[in-house]
């Protein structure tokens, strides 16, 4: 079995520093975001590799000539209406909002900081897969060590793709460990974990390279960003490069609804 890398990006507003009590403007929010999306897709470019971007249906309206021309090569999938709490409303809107910029089926989503989904409400409105847990435990963060790890599909026919963890230990592959440990362990773990389970399933955000030292955010957050982010990154993608093929998550899925 051939081994696959589905980088993701979630392409939403850089809002996380109003979850700290700072301020931030709406049009900071999206130009922060904007510039590292930038920065991203000329690194992507220059690999050839091919993603999905998990996309606010808030940052597409106001991007709707790069988003579309983004679809071209990578998958757009839904991150929801805004990055705010996903409504049945929001799930069913940022769809179509993305469908109408692309012109092309949005069948994943992926909620803002990883809400638990109905995958009901999925079903009805057309999503086909779902990368919404972290499969880790993280104190105040995540409590889901005991949730299923691989891929999976649901009793609604929903294929839920939880971000990559290794075995056994499940040590997180997620952005947060990946800005705040060592690359060598990230590559070790990163390793075993696509020996083991033949697919990673790894995301970041466009604001992640984007140089936010300015801002007082807890230094997990900010501890590197901008180039020195985005240098990071191009050596990991040229880790992984020689070891499997980077795909989009839509076409992971076609593969797996039809074994």
């Amino acid at each position: 079995m051939k081994k696959n890398i589905f980088l993701s990006f979630d392409v939403e507003e850089f809002d996380i520093p109003a979850e700290y009590g700072l301020k931030i403007s709406k049009d900071k929010q999206f130009e922060t975001s904007l510039e590292g999306l930038h920065m991203i897709l000329k690194l992507l470019d220059s690999f050839n590799i091919r993603v999905t971007m998990f996309t606010t249906a808030t940052v597409a309206l106001r991007n709707r000539d790069l988003i579309k021309r983004i679809s071209e090569t990578h998958e757009i999938a839904s991150h929801g209406y805004d990055h705010r709490e996903l409504t049945e409303y929001g799930i069913k809107k940022s769809k179509e909002v993305l469908e109408e910029i692309t012109d092309k089926p949005v069948i994943g989503i992926r909620s803002p900081r990883l809400q638990k989904l109905d995958s009901s409400i999925l079903k009805k409105y057309g999503y086909k897969y779902n990368s919404s847990e972290n499969p880790i435990y993280l104190p105040g963060r995540y409590n889901n060590f005991f949730n299923k790890r691989i891929a999976y599909f649901d009793r609604n026919n929903i294929l839920n793709i939880p971000a990559s963890a290794s075995p056994i230990i499940r040590f997180p592959l997620f952005w947060l460990a990946f800005k705040n440990l060592p690359l060598s362990i990230i590559k070790f773990f990163s390793a075993w974990t696509l020996a083991y389970d033949k697919y990673l399933n790894i995301y970041f955000h466009p604001w992640e390279f984007t140089d936010i030292s300015g801002y007082n955010l807890p230094k997990i957050v900010k501890r590197i960003s901008g180039n020195d982010m985005l240098n990071k990154l191009t050596n990991y993608i040229s880790f992984l490069n020689d070891k499997a093929e980077f795909i989009k998550i839509e076409d992971f899925y076609y593969k797996k609804n039809q074994t």
